[in-house]
């Protein structure tokens, strides 16, 4: 998100949600976090790096199972006013008892509990690194002359990348949108560019952005652009749907862009999957049925069979005989290939039996090529229903109603999409335990799905599995048998799983930390308990 839409934003907000008193606070995503303020609906924040969201659902209703707690501070306190940073990217909600800070560009995007100071006390993500530092506004610098613009200046490859590295508050595609205005293409090469005309397009374009006339446009049901002023350009295929609100338009791109990305998230896997299944089966009942065009060879041996035993004048010892063809009526000589240790009629016999395995076996044949040619047809009807979805519920609905057919023909990824990098195991009480399959596997599960609070268990000193039993909140108490169940677990996905005891760390995973430069997987523990278990498979 831009700049210019986040002061749009934070102007409208400051008016409907000053006096909002913030309800709660929780995730139910690894990256998104939601800030519920009653009757003013709530405010979620999605921390993803490559497409941040910050918007305003008209309400929010916490799921009972799979969420935590998140920036409890924030709870009870009452929205005082809501500012964005001076030509910087940081939104303040500033309650009376401190400062909700959206941190919404870099790497690491992020939700932030302040005090009066600045100073981080609680934080969405990774907050045993952020407590006690500042996140602090950083000005970009004001590009107000021809002069300024013309002195940072680069040539990149193309115009927009060359304007937007002169100016800061620009996005590539804000950028983009001021070249364009300028009546010339933001994928030309800036060489011989007339700043003077691009710096006087850039400032008019500043002068739109700071009069927001939001729009959404459509490409059918598919929500394709945000823009807080009209495009210059947009597609013939786009519809452009205008809204009286920043905050509303938001909330109408936001959730359709994460539906759309859930929704890509589950097809590509899925349909990947499938149009691998199709052409490997479609390839197999080819190559069957190209061998099943070939004469059968059951009636040649059972025409050497019936000469053999008509003639009789093979005696043992011969590699091969030839005769007459009386059997087809033309007399034409036969080679017959003979088994040496073998009299006439004993290769007749052998013949006659391999006449039959032959005829057996072609029919064994197509029964299969019928089977790999209906698999085949399946597969490819299934891929065509799923590329024809186009929102989740689309998919999930074929997915639920053929989740046999899916399972059949992608084994466990049929129902769920691509193999997680990890095991899923019952524990005790209804728990859970994820187990990781391998290194890149145990780092995933370690920094990407576990939450601050969930348990974490490794086989102490030896390499082996990460394993996480995930916590509803910090509140959730894992029973005893649980906890030794994963301990048991994170012992046997070890190289210590053929020793009688082994002992294994349990810790939360707020206080595991991933080796900077390390291989994958390798970090480092700040505090931990050590339970003593014998190894158990799963």
């Amino acid at each position: 998100m831009d700049f210019y839409t986040l002061r749009a934003l934070a102007g409208e907000w400051d008016g409907r949600l000053t006096g909002a008193t913030v309800a709660d606070a929780w995730t139910q995503s690894p990256r998104e976090a939601t800030l519920s303020l009653g009757e003013a609906g709530a405010v979620r924040v999605v921390c993803d790096p490559g497409s941040p969201l910050l918007f305003r659902a008209a309400g929010a209703a916490r799921q009972r199972r799979n969420t935590a707690d998140v920036l409890t501070a924030a709870v009870g306190g009452t929205v005082r006013r809501v500012r964005v940073a001076e030509r910087d990217r940081h939104v303040f909600l500033d309650l009376d008892r401190g400062t909700v800070q959206v941190v919404l560009f870099g790497p690491r995007p992020n939700v932030l509990w302040t005090d009066s100071a600045g100073v981080v006390e609680q934080a969405f993500l990774d907050e045993d690194e952020w407590r006690g530092e500042t996140a602090t506004p950083r000005p970009a610098p004001v590009v107000g002359t021809p002069d300024a613009f013309a002195s940072r200046w680069r040539p990149r490859r193309t115009l927009a990348q060359s304007v937007a590295g002169a100016v800061p508050l620009l996005t590539r595609a804000l950028a983009a949108q001021a070249v364009q205005r300028a009546g010339l293409d933001p994928d030309d090469a800036p060489d011989d560019a007339d700043l003077d005309a691009l710096f006087h397009a850039v400032r008019a374009y500043q002068a739109e952005l700071e009069r927001p006339r939001p729009h959404v446009y459509w490409r059918g049901p598919l929500a394709e652009a945000f823009a807080l002023v009209p495009l210059a350009s947009p597609p013939p295929a786009w519809r452009a749907q205008a809204f009286e609100t920043v905050d509303a338009a938001l909330s109408v791109w936001a959730r359709r862009s994460l539906g759309q990305r859930a929704y890509a998230e589950a097809y590509a896997p899925l349909e990947r999957a499938l149009g691998t299944a199709a052409r490997r089966r479609a390839r197999s009942a080819d190559a069957m049925l190209s061998e099943l065009s070939e004469p059968s060879r059951a009636d040649r041996y059972e025409v050497w069979a019936h000469l053999l035993m008509a003639t009789g004048n093979a005696p043992a010892g011969r590699e091969s005989v030839t005769l007459a063809d009386i059997v087809g009526g033309t007399g034409d000589p036969v080679e017959v290939p003979l088994d040496p240790a073998r009299t006439a009629v004993e290769n007749a016999e052998r013949y006659y039996d391999k006449a039959r395995r032959t005829r057996r076996a072609r029919a064994t044949a197509e029964a299969r090529w019928e089977e790999a040619q209906a698999q085949a047809d399946t597969a490819a009807s299934l891929l065509e229903r799923v590329r024809a979805t186009t929102t989740l519920a689309e998919l999930r609905e074929v997915q639920e109603s053929e989740a046999g057919v899916l399972a059949a023909l992608l084994g466990q990824k049929g129902e769920s999409g691509p193999a997680e990098p990890f095991h899923r195991i019952a524990l005790p009480g209804g728990f859970e335990a994820l187990v990781g399959k391998h290194a890149r596997g145990n780092a995933h599960l370690t920094t990407r799905v576990a939450r601050p609070h969930d348990l974490w268990l490794h086989a102490r000193g030896v390499p082996g599995s990460h394993v996480v039993v995930r916590r509803a909140g910090r509140q959730t108490d894992v029973p005893r048998a649980a906890v030794e169940a994963a301990a048991r677990l994170a012992a046997w996905f070890s190289t210590a799983r053929t020793q009688s005891l082994v002992p294994v760390t349990v810790t939360e995973r707020k206080y595991v930390r991933p080796v900077k430069g390390g291989p994958p997987g390798l970090v480092r523990v700040d505090r931990e308990d050590v339970v003593d278990v014998a190894p158990a498979a799963p």
